[in-house]
């Protein structure tokens, strides 16, 4: 599946990848790993979203399948990088991930999911938010992971 092929399929549906606490935004990553990367071994379970990039080197399962690049300020993620962002208020301080859709150098428009508001909807009785396409600014952007090229 490409790229715009998961867009098409999943805009605005919830993605709900383990059948646990709702769609997570890390259930859309889990997905976007299955069927766009197409692989099929899924990284190492977390706490937080930000422990996709701060807890890299001691994944192993991660580690094989991933490279993890620090975001510096110098290069922009790649279409189709898993964007790590730090905890925050906003997040739960669990950290966020999405996927980098485009960039440009003040921001970048991901496809993200938002677990948190998926939980209250859940706690609430209403239906949850799916997949939708945001614009951030650069300023909590912890890096982000690629495939590892064979």
């Amino acid at each position: 599946m490409t790229h715009q092929e998961f867009s098409d399929k999943y805009m605005g549906k919830p993605v709900d990848f383990d059948g646990k606490y709702g769609a997570q935004c890390v259930d859309l990553a889990r997905m976007y790993i299955k069927e766009v990367l197409n692989i099929s071994v899924q990284p190492e379970g977390v706490e937080g979203a930000d422990e996709f990039f701060t807890g890299h080197e001691s994944r192993p399962k991660q580690k094989a399948m991933f490279d993890c690049i620090a975001y510096t300020g110098n290069v922009q993620p790649p279409q189709g990088a898993l964007l790590v962002f730090g905890p925050n208020k906003d997040n739960g301080n669990f950290g966020h991930i999405a996927i980098c859709h485009k960039t440009t150098h003040q921001t970048v428009t991901v496809f993200e999911q938002d677990g948190i508001a998926n939980l209250k909807a859940i706690k609430e009785n209403r239906p949850q938010k799916g997949m939708y396409e945001n614009t951030w600014r650069y300023n909590n952007l912890l890096g982000w992971l690629v495939k590892k090229v064979s």
